[in-house]
């Protein structure tokens, strides 16, 4: 029977450490919503930058280009910064139920450990030292007399061990109790804090709609647009080129990552006709030259531009290193990629970027979103494709 007893109280002792044990899962919470809380911080900084440079740019003769650009930006900025507090937002209600949990272990784990307390007193109420004394006379031979001393020693261990646990698992109870109460201050303040950037974006689109209609009904500086998106032209022909000067580093990179994964892949030439498309839509603006319905100029499509439903996924037509993940006037968000032989593709007009700088992705990895926020032409996904410096017709080199 007593035998038993010390084996319940091992037991409850072993189940009492799994519930503190648990407190490692909250551990990986806090650090979860740490960098949550540092992206945060960052988006904000960024943000406020932006804000800061409004009136700056009211006074210049470009001014409401630069901040329809400025509109842009925010509202990229602030639509990641509603993604990582929706996160947050997930992972402080996961803490706030696995705390939950904890309590419940604990409180389960306190009535029994005080059970068995109260056991352990009565009968060593019952066990007063004059009979424990009768334990060692009335033992039958010296080994025996040594067994029950190892027995009554082994038994003082375990009453005090169950008492220790009885005072670490109320600790934990209030702990855990806290620890409750905290979170769901901070899951309300993060509720609040959502819903406040959730009007920001709104507000962030209306006058963004309003700067668009005021540059579209002025002849001088839709002009001007077009030459600012010119200029972002060449920023991406600059970037190829300066990868192309470093582009060993980013192949043998490639070919690491490719052994790493065991992904064989045949040559970036051989695949044109048969790359996968980037984003599920129609080509609504096709490579090459074009003449502007309002201006009658003459401009050129880098790419093609596939119109596709707001928020779909975009996907990497192949594997490859991601050279840069940029913000770029009249592209909005883009970001570049180069797969073997020097071929480069570009992704433009996309939010919830979910790779960085240097990464690798595989074939049909999704990369982002398709984005309306930074096209004068509603939800459409950019796509480039270029050898070295050569600028090609993506259309020849996707599938049917």
């Amino acid at each position: 029977m007593r035998i038993k007893n010390i084996f319940y109280v091992t037991l409850l002792f072993f189940g009492m450490i799994i519930s503190i044990c648990s407190a490692d899962s909250i551990d990986d919470y806090d650090k979860k919503i740490d960098k949550s809380t540092k992206q945060l911080k960052q988006l904000d900084k960024q943000i406020a930058t932006l804000k800061s440079g409004i009136k700056k740019y009211q006074q210049q003769e470009k001014g409401i280009i630069r901040e329809l650009d400025n509109t842009k930006q925010q509202i990229s900025l602030t639509s990641d910064k509603i993604r990582v507090q929706q996160k947050e937002l997930s992972l402080r209600r996961g803490k706030q139920s696995q705390l939950k949990k904890d309590y419940q272990r604990a409180q389960s784990n306190s009535d029994e450990l005080q059970a068995r307390y109260k056991d352990r007193v009565i009968r060593a109420y019952k066990l007063r030292p004059d009979r424990q004394w009768d334990l060692f006379i009335d033992a039958a031979s010296p080994r025996e007399f040594y067994y029950r001393i190892k027995y009554i020693t082994a038994i003082n261990r375990v009453d005090r061990q169950l008492y220790r646990d009885i005072l670490t698992n109320i600790n934990l109870i209030d702990l855990r109790r806290m620890q409750i109460n905290e979170e769901t201050k901070e899951i309300k303040r993060s509720v609040t804090s959502m819903e406040n950037e959730q009007n920001a974006l709104k507000r962030l689109k209306s006058e963004k709609e309003k700067q668009h209609n005021k540059i579209k009904s002025d002849k001088n500086l839709l002009a001007q647009q077009i030459q600012e998106k010119e200029k972002s032209k060449k920023e991406i022909q600059g970037i190829i080129e300066k990868t192309q000067r470093d582009k060993k580093v980013y192949l043998v990179r490639l070919e690491e990552e490719r052994k790493k994964r065991e992904v064989v892949e045949g040559p970036f030439v051989n695949k044109k006709g048969k790359l996968p498309w980037p984003a599920e839509g129609k080509i609504i603006s096709n490579f090459g030259k074009h003449t502007h319905p309002v201006l009658g100029t003459i401009t050129e499509n880098s790419g093609i531009d596939i119109e596709a439903r707001n928020g779909s996924p975009v996907w990497a037509v192949s594997d490859g290193m991601v050279v840069t993940v940029t913000w770029l006037r009249g592209f909005g968000n883009t970001i570049i990629v180069i797969h073997d032989n020097s071929y480069y593709t570009v992704y433009s007009h996309v939010e919830n970027i979910i790779v960085v700088q240097d990464e690798y992705v595989d074939a049909g990895q999704q990369l982002a979103s398709v984005s309306n926020d930074s096209s004068m032409d509603g939800s459409k996904l950019h796509f480039e494709l270029w050898q070295e410096q050569q600028k090609l017709n993506p259309k020849y080199w996707l599938r049917n």
